[in-house]
Protein backbone atom coordinates (compact mmCIF):
# COMPACT_ATOMS: atom_id res chain seq x y z
CA UNK A 1 0.00 0.00 0.00
CA UNK A 2 1.28 3.80 -0.48
CA UNK A 3 2.23 5.76 2.46
CA UNK A 4 1.57 8.85 1.02
CA UNK A 5 -0.35 10.57 3.31
CA UNK A 6 -4.28 10.96 2.47
CA UNK A 7 -6.98 13.27 2.94
CA UNK A 8 -10.56 12.43 4.01
CA UNK A 9 -13.59 12.76 1.60
CA UNK A 10 -16.92 11.77 1.96
CA UNK A 11 -20.71 13.07 1.60
CA UNK A 12 -24.22 12.20 2.40
CA UNK A 13 -27.35 12.37 -0.12
CA UNK A 14 -28.77 16.04 0.21
CA UNK A 15 -32.33 14.87 1.81
CA UNK A 16 -33.85 18.59 0.48
CA UNK A 17 -33.45 16.74 -3.04
CA UNK A 18 -36.31 16.17 -5.22
CA UNK A 19 -36.33 14.57 -8.75
CA UNK A 20 -35.71 17.44 -11.50
CA UNK A 21 -34.69 20.24 -8.27
CA UNK A 22 -31.30 22.12 -8.52
CA UNK A 23 -30.54 20.98 -5.69
CA UNK A 24 -27.32 19.23 -5.26
CA UNK A 25 -27.22 15.75 -5.02
CA UNK A 26 -24.52 14.95 -2.43
CA UNK A 27 -23.28 17.66 0.89
CA UNK A 28 -19.79 16.76 2.30
CA UNK A 29 -16.64 17.23 3.79
CA UNK A 30 -13.19 17.04 2.65
CA UNK A 31 -9.62 17.12 3.95
CA UNK A 32 -6.29 17.66 1.90
CA UNK A 33 -3.66 15.39 2.49
CA UNK A 34 -1.36 16.24 5.52
CA UNK A 35 -4.22 18.43 7.23
CA UNK A 36 -6.24 18.61 10.06
CA UNK A 37 -8.54 21.20 8.52
CA UNK A 38 -12.06 20.19 6.22
CA UNK A 39 -13.80 22.06 3.71
CA UNK A 40 -17.74 21.33 3.13
CA UNK A 41 -18.82 20.60 -0.42
CA UNK A 42 -21.87 20.08 -2.56
CA UNK A 43 -21.96 18.24 -5.62
CA UNK A 44 -24.70 17.79 -8.51
CA UNK A 45 -24.90 14.35 -10.23
CA UNK A 46 -24.96 15.15 -14.41
CA UNK A 47 -25.54 12.70 -17.03
CA UNK A 48 -23.21 12.34 -19.91
CA UNK A 49 -22.24 10.40 -22.70
CA UNK A 50 -19.34 8.00 -22.85
CA UNK A 51 -17.53 9.05 -25.67
CA UNK A 52 -15.58 5.77 -26.33
CA UNK A 53 -18.90 3.28 -25.57
CA UNK A 54 -21.80 5.69 -26.32
CA UNK A 55 -23.03 4.41 -22.71
CA UNK A 56 -25.00 6.96 -20.42
CA UNK A 57 -23.46 7.64 -17.45
CA UNK A 58 -23.20 9.63 -14.36
CA UNK A 59 -20.72 12.18 -13.14
CA UNK A 60 -20.37 14.50 -10.33
CA UNK A 61 -19.13 18.43 -10.24
CA UNK A 62 -19.35 20.64 -7.81
CA UNK A 63 -17.74 23.11 -5.38
CA UNK A 64 -15.89 23.66 -1.98
CA UNK A 65 -16.60 26.34 0.32
CA UNK A 66 -14.17 29.48 0.63
CA UNK A 67 -14.33 29.11 4.56
CA UNK A 68 -13.26 26.24 6.68
CA UNK A 69 -15.62 25.49 9.69
CA UNK A 70 -12.80 24.50 11.33
CA UNK A 71 -10.81 27.64 10.97
CA UNK A 72 -10.50 30.35 13.76
CA UNK A 73 -13.21 33.28 13.05
CA UNK A 74 -10.48 35.31 11.99
CA UNK A 75 -9.13 33.15 9.20
CA UNK A 76 -12.47 32.48 7.76
CA UNK A 77 -12.94 36.07 7.46
CA UNK A 78 -9.75 36.60 6.07
CA UNK A 79 -10.12 33.84 3.59
CA UNK A 80 -13.78 35.44 2.18
CA UNK A 81 -11.16 39.04 1.19
CA UNK A 82 -9.35 37.69 -1.44
CA UNK A 83 -10.04 36.47 -4.85
CA UNK A 84 -9.49 33.19 -5.96
CA UNK A 85 -10.20 33.26 -9.47
CA UNK A 86 -7.06 31.01 -10.44
CA UNK A 87 -7.19 27.70 -12.90
CA UNK A 88 -5.62 24.73 -12.08
CA UNK A 89 -4.76 21.55 -14.40
CA UNK A 90 -3.93 17.86 -13.03
CA UNK A 91 -3.63 15.66 -16.37
CA UNK A 92 -6.42 16.89 -18.90
CA UNK A 93 -8.85 18.54 -16.44
CA UNK A 94 -8.94 22.24 -15.71
CA UNK A 95 -10.47 23.32 -12.45
CA UNK A 96 -11.77 26.76 -11.18
CA UNK A 97 -10.50 27.28 -7.42
CA UNK A 98 -12.77 25.39 -5.21
CA UNK A 99 -14.38 22.93 -7.57
CA UNK A 100 -14.15 19.33 -7.72
CA UNK A 101 -14.92 16.42 -10.48
CA UNK A 102 -16.11 13.30 -9.93
CA UNK A 103 -16.40 10.72 -12.93
CA UNK A 104 -16.39 6.74 -13.33
CA UNK A 105 -13.57 4.97 -13.24
CA UNK A 106 -13.62 3.33 -16.21
CA UNK A 107 -10.73 1.01 -15.36
CA UNK A 108 -12.15 -0.61 -12.24
CA UNK A 109 -13.69 -3.66 -14.42
CA UNK A 110 -10.31 -3.67 -15.89
CA UNK A 111 -9.14 -5.52 -12.33
CA UNK A 112 -11.93 -6.26 -9.59
CA UNK A 113 -9.61 -8.05 -6.97
CA UNK A 114 -7.78 -4.40 -7.12
CA UNK A 115 -10.49 -2.45 -5.53
CA UNK A 116 -10.33 0.34 -7.42
CA UNK A 117 -12.62 3.12 -6.84
CA UNK A 118 -15.65 4.08 -8.30
CA UNK A 119 -15.34 7.12 -8.91
CA UNK A 120 -11.96 8.89 -9.52
CA UNK A 121 -11.55 12.95 -9.78
CA UNK A 122 -9.87 15.96 -8.40
CA UNK A 123 -10.52 19.23 -6.07
CA UNK A 124 -8.47 22.66 -6.89
CA UNK A 125 -8.31 24.05 -3.10
CA UNK A 126 -7.34 27.49 -4.97
CA UNK A 127 -4.81 30.33 -3.04
CA UNK A 128 -1.51 28.60 -4.64
CA UNK A 129 -2.50 25.20 -3.08
CA UNK A 130 -1.88 22.19 -5.80
CA UNK A 131 -4.36 20.12 -7.24
CA UNK A 132 -5.29 17.07 -5.26
CA UNK A 133 -6.71 13.21 -6.67
CA UNK A 134 -9.87 11.74 -5.41
CA UNK A 135 -10.60 8.72 -5.31
CA UNK A 136 -14.16 7.36 -4.28
CA UNK A 137 -16.71 4.75 -3.69
CA UNK A 138 -20.38 4.84 -3.95
CA UNK A 139 -21.77 2.93 -0.69
CA UNK A 140 -25.08 2.99 1.35
CA UNK A 141 -25.45 4.66 4.62
CA UNK A 142 -26.78 3.66 7.99
CA UNK A 143 -30.09 4.71 6.65
CA UNK A 144 -29.55 2.89 3.36
CA UNK A 145 -28.73 6.13 1.38
CA UNK A 146 -26.49 6.67 -1.44
CA UNK A 147 -23.24 7.80 -0.10
CA UNK A 148 -19.70 8.56 -1.30
CA UNK A 149 -16.93 8.31 0.58
CA UNK A 150 -13.19 7.80 -0.50
CA UNK A 151 -10.00 9.87 -0.32
CA UNK A 152 -7.44 13.02 -1.55
CA UNK A 153 -4.18 12.21 -2.42
CA UNK A 154 -1.40 14.37 -3.70
CA UNK A 155 -0.88 13.22 -7.69
CA UNK A 156 2.26 10.76 -8.52
CA UNK A 157 4.19 12.57 -10.72
CA UNK A 158 4.66 10.29 -13.84
CA UNK A 159 1.78 7.59 -13.46
CA UNK A 160 -1.08 7.58 -15.35
CA UNK A 161 -4.76 7.14 -13.74
CA UNK A 162 -4.57 3.61 -13.43
CA UNK A 163 -1.11 3.24 -12.46
CA UNK A 164 -2.05 5.99 -9.47
CA UNK A 165 -5.04 3.90 -8.86
CA UNK A 166 -3.35 1.04 -8.34
CA UNK A 167 -0.04 2.42 -6.54
CA UNK A 168 -2.92 4.13 -4.10
CA UNK A 169 -4.88 2.27 -1.06
CA UNK A 170 -8.36 0.23 -1.40
CA UNK A 171 -11.41 1.37 0.41
CA UNK A 172 -10.22 -1.92 2.89
CA UNK A 173 -6.84 0.20 3.47
CA UNK A 174 -8.59 3.38 4.46
CA UNK A 175 -11.24 2.22 6.94
CA UNK A 176 -7.78 0.35 8.78
CA UNK A 177 -6.55 3.73 8.97
CA UNK A 178 -9.58 5.75 10.30
CA UNK A 179 -9.43 7.55 6.96
CA UNK A 180 -12.78 6.83 6.21
CA UNK A 181 -15.66 4.96 8.01
CA UNK A 182 -16.98 1.71 7.14
CA UNK A 183 -20.25 2.49 6.24
CA UNK A 184 -22.87 0.34 6.35
CA UNK A 185 -23.18 -3.64 4.72
CA UNK A 186 -25.63 -4.31 1.88
CA UNK A 187 -27.63 -6.65 3.90
CA UNK A 188 -28.50 -4.79 7.37
CA UNK A 189 -29.54 -8.26 8.90
CA UNK A 190 -25.73 -8.15 9.16
CA UNK A 191 -25.59 -5.93 12.04
CA UNK A 192 -27.67 -8.06 14.29
CA UNK A 193 -25.64 -8.57 17.64
CA UNK A 194 -23.69 -5.57 16.74
CA UNK A 195 -24.02 -3.06 20.03
CA UNK A 196 -23.25 0.48 20.33
CA UNK A 197 -22.77 1.15 16.73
Amino acid sequence: MNQTTHGNFIAYMNRNKEPGDNKPTFDGKLSLPGTEGEQTFALWAHEYKDPKTGEVKIMFNGRADAVSPTDEPMVQVAALMTGDAEKATIGNLSLTARQLVLFPNRFKAEAPEKERPDYWGAYNPGNGQPVVRISAWLRKDRYQNAMVSGATSHPLPGKSEVEQQDFGPTLGDLQREGVVTQGMPANPKKRAGRQGR
